[in-house]
């Protein structure tokens, strides 16, 4: 099989549509957002105090897990390809 890549985009609705993609997860109303903190709202996911904020979200891990799953299984059948 042909190595495949996956990219992981993190976008704002406030800042235009959607990019394209095969699989979007909204978290929008699950989880807080790190942009209502002022000292992280000039920041991007680029940044690592963002990642880090992200990352210490309750319940992000098991999501993450759960989004790996679904891309492992997608994969071979070449619905995200």
């Amino acid at each position: 099989m042909p190595s495949q890549t996956v990219e992981i985009v993190s976008f704002g609705h406030l800042h235009g549509p959607a990019p394209a993609a095969h699989l979007t997860i909204d978290l929008r109303h699950h989880f807080r957002d790190p942009h209502i903190s002022p000292d992280l709202r000039h920041m991007t996911a680029h940044d690592g105090p963002v990642r880090t904020t992200v990352l210490a979200t309750p319940g992000i891990e098991p999501l993450l897990l759960a989004a790996l799953v679904v891309l492992a299984a997608a994969l071979p059948l070449g619905v995200l390809a």
